[in-house]
């Protein structure tokens, strides 16, 4: 498949519901399918592209302004769009979807030049509509309305699969590797490897006369999810699925040092603590995250590490056994997560927040690891505020002494395939949050309406408050509400949803 096919294909599909793009997508299935999966499904390399960059290259290739193209995208709402009508059409590329896939996978964050000549003569090749719609997944925002549960649907019709079964080869695979194997008539292999990635499993807000009948409490500590992976070498990644082993030596030294021969995917979370071990605020966390002095860092932020669940063992895949039956493998390692399996909820409870802890976990005992699945199976039971996992979608400038950073955020929660506002926090900011907030946001700007700054939604927060309010109109909005920290550790597919906060209320 061409580039301008795949862009004909996505201008057609732009503002029809799902049902019809699945449709359309399935009848114009190509010959390259894969390529084409990991397009749609944007399982594409991190390119470090900041949209002031990309804004930078864009008016280098076309000799003009900042300020004519801020303009066009002021107009049309994005780059894409605005580039669409902004540029003069020429003819249709020849570029076929791998070679675009090296255009997107291409590092755009080093300043020998060369990354901007590759793409200065890739965007000046392409045709109007082919500049839209490369500028758009260039910059990961392709407003098409495809997200990866179209794509399973897609898929589940394209091979006469259910979508459960995509779900569950999906916690293992990408989204194109299991095309590439059911177009080969294969099933996608069951076997989890010490270095690969698998998708967490996530908790939920479950109203107590929803939890389930046979069930394991745990501390929920309040830090960092990271996957911890031994074989040869120890591999650390986040919650995202980046390795982030670099930042953790400590825990490196530590796991080697367990007598755990067989190699082994735990799920732990990292949290830092004070000199009498006990639990200190997340904040200091970003010391650990963001230092490049490393041990400076674990100087000014001790951690310690609480294993609660292990996913393979010594090769043998521990997902599809219940919690009780995975029970076994997870005791024989240190470092375990505070449990009680016989305890009354509300005694461990205020046994967890005397402690210091962030509040307990209510887990099914008969449940699998449901990898990349916010489950009822594990329930959050937290002090009585509201705390809610949320993404910004615009910002403004504050005023007198903040007059020069961003200091209130607009914030919104997941609604199945769109995004619901809330309403907008402005308190519990430090000046240091403000600045580095200030300063991210800049690079994810997508367009300026009326003083607030149009953001793609990249920047997940947690905030708290009081009471979550519905006005005459069915809007929802926050009562107080207050920045709890900036949650760097979270992928925006993770924030709660409208269904979530359905439970809470």
């Amino acid at each position: 498949m061409k580039w301008i096919e795949f862009s004909r294909l996505n201008q057609v599909i732009e503002g029809l519901t799902p049902t019809r793009k699945i449709r359309i997508l399935a009848k114009d299935y190509p010959e390259e399918y894969i390529s084409f999966i990991e397009i749609l499904a944007l399982e594409l390399p991190v390119n470090n592209l900041a949209s002031k960059k990309a804004m930078k290259w864009i008016t280098n290739v076309l000799e003009v302004f900042d300020d004519e193209v801020e303009g066009a995208i002021y107009i049309h709402g994005d780059i894409g769009e605005a580039m669409y009508h902004f540029t003069e059409d020429a003819n249709d590329s020849d570029f076929n979807l791998q070679t675009v896939i090296t255009f997107l996978s291409m590092d755009c964050s080093k300043s020998d030049g060369k990354s901007f000549q590759i793409f200065r003569n890739a965007f000046s090749a392409m045709s109007a509509l082919e500049k839209k719609w490369f500028l758009r997944y260039w910059l990961r925002t392709p407003r098409n309305g495809i997200n990866a549960g179209l794509v399973k649907k897609l898929l589940a019709k394209v091979y006469d699969k259910k979508v459960a079964e995509i779900t569950k080869h999906h916690q293992l695979h990408s989204l194109s590797d299991i095309a590439m194997y059911y177009g080969k008539e294969q099933t996608p292999p069951n076997d989890l490897k010490v270095g690969r990635f698998i998708a967490p499993m996530l908790a939920k807000v479950v109203p107590k006369e929803k939890w389930p009948p046979r069930f394991i409490i745990e501390y929920k500590y309040d830090g960092a999810r990271y996957q911890i992976h031994k074989g040869d070498t120890v591999i650390i990644f986040n919650r995202k699925g980046k390795v982030v082993t670099g930042k953790f030596p400590d825990m490196v030294e530590l796991v080697n040092s367990w007598d755990i021969s067989e190699p082994f995917i735990i799920d732990t979370e990292i949290y830092p603590i004070e000199n009498d071990g006990r639990p200190a605020p997340f904040k200091k966390m970003g010391t650990r995250i963001h230092s490049k002095n490393i041990q400076e860092a674990i100087e000014k932020c001790p951690v310690e590490l609480g294993v609660f669940d292990c996913m393979m063992f010594n090769g043998e895949n521990l997902m599809d056994l219940s919690f009780e039956q995975r029970l076994t493998t997870i005791n024989k390692f240190p470092k375990l997560t505070e449990r009680t399996p016989q305890m009354q909820h509300h005694i461990f409870y205020n046994l967890a927040i005397n402690d210091g802890y962030e509040g307990i976990m209510i887990k099914d005992l008969d449940a699998p690891y449901e990898s990349g699945k916010r489950s009822t199976a594990w329930a959050k039971h937290k002090p009585p505020r509201f705390e809610l996992d949320v993404v910004v979608t615009g910002v403004r400038y504050g005023e007198g002494k903040r007059a020069t950073v961003f200091s209130s955020y607009d914030i919104a929660v997941k609604d199945k395939n769109d995004l619901l506002s809330i309403g907008s926090v402005g308190t519990g900011f430090s000046e240091i949050d403000l600045i580095y907030l200030t300063n991210e946001a800049r690079k994810i700007i997508l367009s300026v309406d009326n003083g607030t700054h149009i953001l793609s939604p990249r920047i997940v927060l947690e905030v708290t408050c009081d009471l979550i309010t519905t006005d005459s109109e069915g809007n929802l909005g926050l009562r107080f509400p207050r920045l709890l920290r900036i949650r760097h550790d979270k992928p925006v597919s993770d924030i709660n949803t409208l269904e979530d906060i359905q439970n809470m209320v």
